[in-house]
């Protein structure tokens, strides 16, 4: 079978996706903000993640300064919403407002949620780590809680989305995005996460 090389090597991370699209929102010195990006789970004990950010991001200095972060989870009726706000920035405006974007108390958190996803992941930072032109930032979930009609659990236990309603967006790359298809289930006995219970 032919492999095509990737050429432009910055361009690597296009062979991981899909992935799932989330809004990370923030908020310090009176001032709240969104961006979309992704998130990786890092740990399971302490539960922590990390969402990478170039420091020229409006983002980067609101979760640097307010130690705390949300990450978003929308469903796919947000794609238009996604694209635009990925590609604007808080600096000079209001996303919330331009985007139509209903910002909403958090549990935990001063930043808030958006009110018109379907989970919510409540993050305090615990470190940062520099990688090249980005940085990670590394987050303490706190409190994580999605629509309850979405999500059940598996017939191991373990709390998954209902791929056919949930409707999660997923970027494929530049405007092409794709939602999950029929869920696949492996026939192997899978029994991985019970030593984490």
């Amino acid at each position: 079978m032919v492999k095509l090389e990737v050429k432009r090597l910055w361009e690597f991370f296009r062979l991981l996706y899909p992935c799932q699209v989330v809004f990370i929102t923030c908020y310090a010195n009176g001032r709240s903000n969104v961006m979309t990006s992704s998130a990786l789970p890092v740990s399971f004990k302490p539960p922590l993640l990390a969402v990478s950010i170039a420091p020229t991001r409006y983002s980067y200095h609101l979760i640097r300064m307010g130690r705390e972060f949300v990450v978003n989870i929308p469903s796919a009726s947000l794609m238009e919403k996604a694209l635009l706000c990925g590609m604007t920035s808080g600096r000079g405006m209001d996303k919330f407002k331009e985007l139509a974007l209903t910002p909403a108390k958090a549990r935990l958190v001063a930043a808030p949620i958006i009110q018109e996803c379907i989970a919510h992941l409540e993050c305090r930072l615990v470190k940062e780590v520099e990688a090249g032109d980005h940085v990670l930032f590394i987050g303490e979930v706190l409190t994580a809680y999605a629509e309850a009609d979405l999500v059940s659990e598996d017939d191991d236990g373990i709390l998954v989305w209902n791929l056919e309603k949930a409707n999660l967006l997923l970027h494929v790359g530049g405007r092409i995005f794709t939602v999950p298809g029929k869920p696949v289930k492996a026939l192997t006995a899978y029994s991985f996460f019970t030593r984490f219970n």
